[in-house]
């Protein structure tokens, strides 16, 4: 990811809105508020200004000025408030790429340079990509824990524990051969590690979260005739797959791709998602009434349901919700302005400009995820997996302890396995980084974050 130069992208979500943000990071900010406003020389705090389009046009905004380092990234920064006009946004945007130094910044950028420059750790920035795509109240409580910290203060204390307890295992090999000298008794050893492993398991799940089956889990986008079913597919797949049509009745054949969520949610595998045919109360014809007979049926069978209705209501006409089975309920064509009930249930898509798909690729993961934990391993698929390696080297290590036994018989084993856990654990608390971490929680943010 390249963090060079200043760097400029809407901050708030794409499409028509009451207000917009457009976030500017760099050390050439000044220059883009003095070239593009009436303020010559920002001071820190809000000012109400005019953005200069063009020699001719200028439009009203509100420009926030956060100079560095106190800011979030930082850097110098400037945040401009105006109307959300997708239109007008781009004119802004154009206007400050212009500028030879401003470039548009690639995703996650904002808060890439905030962990370069100190002002987030590497936990809370994974913090702030799962609060922008989180769906329930356990997945906002978890961004909490990382964002403010706790989370991080729960795995020093792992760590410090494995830590104390790898020190006792080790001094005992100076001593395997003088049988009065036990720094550490097999049987409390054994009790404190159980504990430990009981603690890491609750993190994630009793399963780990591990995925529901060894194949790819099934997911089917089901809801009425014209639902926006089809799109969906296609910008899930970032590719024309499927035919979409106004006419009702276009999908007849279930169409199955795979869609790799790991290139947007390291850890989070493939999945299968099938375009079915809208379910209405009247077929169209013979062969749409075997089509929607056919999609009845794989439903039944698939691990989770992409249940879509632009209109946001969700009435259960066909009797989803009586399916044990994790359902999704998206809104899709959020572009078009409709009274909508409580969307606080639901993830509201817009195929046309990828509005959200972020999100709800997020909220797959999570879906076809099997756990029980509620903790931050439950949510976040690095902490997840650091989290169960650190399990494996500490039931590795267990199996080499007898808890009857007077001393540890083979301490080096048991050593070895405490080793290994402390590693994983040490990616979380930032003992230790793969080189490829950094760009892999970078990754999964949005443009403007």
């Amino acid at each position: 990811m390249p963090t060079g130069g200043t760097i400029a992208a809407l901050g708030t979500p794409p499409g028509h809105s009451t207000r917009a943000i457009i976030r500017v990071s760099g050390p050439d900010s000044r220059t883009c508020v003095s070239r593009c406003t009436a303020l010559e020389d920002p001071k820190r705090g809000i000012h109400r200004t005019r953005f200069i389009l063009s020699e001719t046009h200028s439009i009203p905004c509100m420009l926030i000025w956060f100079g560095g380092p106190r800011s979030y990234t930082g850097e110098d920064v400037a945040e401009i408030l105006l109307v959300g006009n997708p239109t007008l946004i781009e004119c802004v945007l154009d206007r400050l790429f212009e500028i030879p130094a401003v470039r548009r910044a690639e995703p996650g950028e904002f808060s890439a340079r905030a962990y370069l420059n100190d002002r987030l750790t590497l936990a809370q920035a994974e913090g702030v990509a799962l609060r922008i795509a989180a769906v329930g109240d356990q997945a906002l409580d978890a961004s909490s824990k990382l964002i403010d910290g706790s989370q991080g203060d729960r795995c020093r204390e792992w760590a410090e524990e494995l830590a104390m307890l790898l020190a006792l295992v080790e001094s005992g090999v100076d001593f395997t051969d003088q049988d009065d000298v036990v720094p550490i008794a097999p049987k409390d050893l054994r009790e404190r590690l159980d504990r430990l492993a009981d603690q890491l398991r609750s993190e994630v799940g009793s399963e780990g979260g591990s995925i529901v089956r060894s194949a790819h889990p099934e997911l089917v986008l089901c809801g009425e005739p014209n639902a926006g079913k089809s799109a969906l597919l296609n910008a899930l797949l970032g590719k024309a797959r499927a035919v979409v049509s106004d006419v009702a009745g276009t999908t007849r054949d279930a169409i199955t791709e795979t869609l790799n969520l790991e290139t947007d949610i390291p850890g989070a595998g493939e999945v299968d998602i099938t375009d079915l045919a809208g379910l209405g109360d009247s077929a169209v014809d013979a062969l749409d009434a075997e089509a929607q007979q056919r999609a009845r049926e794989r439903i039944r069978s698939a691990d989770a349901l992409l249940w879509c209705d632009p209109s946001g209501k969700f009435n259960d006409h066909e009797g989803f919700t009586q399916l044990d089975k994790p359902i999704i309920r998206i809104r899709t064509k959020a572009d078009l302005l409709i009274d909508t009930p409580d969307e606080s249930h639901s993830i509201s898509v817009c195929a046309l400009d990828g509005h959200r798909i972020g999100v709800l690729k997020r909220a797959i993961s999570d879906a076809i995820t099997d756990r029980t934990g509620l903790g931050v391993g439950a949510f976040v698929p690095r902490h997840r997996r650091s989290i169960n390696n650190a399990v494996l080297g500490i039931n590795a290590a267990m199996q080499w302890i007898d808890p009857d036994a007077h001393a540890i018989m083979t301490p080096e084993l048991v050593a070895s396995g405490l080793r290994d856990a402390l590693d994983a654990l040490g990616e979380l608390t930032g003992q230790i980084t793969p080189d490829d971490v950094l760009g892999r929680v970078f990754s999964t943010f949005c443009v403007g974050k």
